[in-house]
């Protein structure tokens, strides 16, 4: 039902829309017509229209721009259905997309819903249209029910669609013969509208947003395993990696002066945590004043954990916090290492993840389940 265009442009990737495809199918079976030479004529319709580029449409008599509320169409009377999923049992968690069907009465419309918020939600509740596809034949009985950019709709000859919109900023006809009307928003290049060319039937996708900027939707219990498996396959292969210095720790201080990264694995008891800014650090650490937890492997050697995560605003803060005499399992990555004043080496690990009394804390962001 869907399928993704990306259609390259002079030096940059031009986004497209993932709801229109090279062959949208028409939602009544009619024979091959050539279509109106006219759009809308209706001045009520027209009116409404500000044909300024905004992704605009009037359906069924009613104004709409996107991004749009799918609640504002649910209570028009919309129902939603979502590909794969129950479209009630759906929570959306910010920043994720799902596609679905609008459908009322013998009407249809493909559409992309995304959470744009800072909380999880229902798509037909709290979801955010930011790209929807209406498909027609060209010899429908009411071509006014979906009416966009310049008094356009479905109805409408190839011809007449190409003379109605080639003045618009942005047109171009495309790779396919199709019409898309780019914008640039948020440095991407969108087809903000675009129109596929049948000889049957039209295809018409406006979008406000960048849909790859969003990730697709999964049921929790698909991402929990997904990161289930990510955490066995870190924890396998850090703890191979660390096999050849599970012996001497300084082996890998060794190693660093050939730029090494190793993965690390230790079982261990805390010793404390030191706190200051560290300036024999080699390496590079997080910021310049660190948290360092002191731990002794089984084996007697020590090492240090950095007690710091990057996030993704780019500030630092705290990992995790560990006492005296915690009892850990560390599974991670060692690049670095602190040198104290008598010489001694002492080898800094950034944990990904930490068993503490029992209990496992996953701090790289990457094996979590959203």
């Amino acid at each position: 039902m869907k399928k993704q265009w990306i259609a390259l442009l002079t030096g940059c990737v031009l986004v497209c829309s993932m709801l229109a495809g090279c062959g949208s199918k028409p939602q009544t079976s009619a024979p091959a017509a050539a279509g109106s030479d006219k759009g809308c004529t209706d001045e009520a319709i027209l009116s409404q229209l500000k044909n300024d580029g905004t992704p605009e449409f009037v359906l069924d008599g009613t104004y709409y721009t996107l991004p749009l509320e799918t609640s504002q169409l649910i209570q028009a009377g919309w129902s939603l259905e979502t590909e794969e999923y129950d479209a009630a049992e759906v929570s959306l968690q910010p920043g994720e997309r799902i596609y679905g069907e609008l459908s009322k009465d013998d009407q249809e419309i493909d559409v992309a819903i995304v959470n744009a918020g800072t909380e999880p939600c229902k798509p037909a509740e709290g979801g955010t249209v930011v790209e929807l596809e209406y498909s027609a034949d060209k010899d429908q009985p009411n071509p006014d029910f979906f009416v966009t950019l310049n008094g356009i709709n479905c109805a409408m000859s190839n011809a007449a669609l190409q003379k109605a919109l080639e003045g618009v900023d942005g047109y171009k006809l495309n790779s396919a013969g199709n019409i898309d009307i780019n914008r640039t928003v948020d440095d991407d290049e969108i087809a903000v509208y675009k129109v596929i060319l049948d000889d049957d039937y039209t295809a018409i996708t406006l979008a406000s947003d960048n849909v790859f900027e969003y990730k697709d939707y999964q049921p929790q219990e698909v991402k929990e395993q997904a990161s289930n498996e990510k955490i066995a396959a870190y924890k396998d292969t850090t703890k191979a990696e660390m096999e050849p210095y599970a012996q001497d720790f300084n082996a890998i201080i060794e190693g660093y002066e050939e730029n090494m990264v190793v993965g690390f694995y230790s079982e261990g008891t805390i010793w404390g945590e030191e706190v200051g800014e560290y300036k024999s650090i080699a390496g590079t650490p997080l910021a310049s004043d660190v948290s360092l937890y002191i731990a002794e492997d089984t084996t007697g050697q020590l090492y240090c954990i950095a007690n710091q995560i990057l996030n993704e605003d780019g500030t630092v803060s705290t990992a995790i916090e560990l006492e005296e005499g915690d009892q850990v399992k560390v599974w991670g990555y060692a690049s670095q290492y602190l040198e104290l004043q008598e010489g001694l080496k002492i080898v800094v690990v950034q944990p990904g993840i930490i068993e503490r009394n029992g209990e496992l804390v996953i701090l790289d962001k990457n094996l979590k389940a959203d």
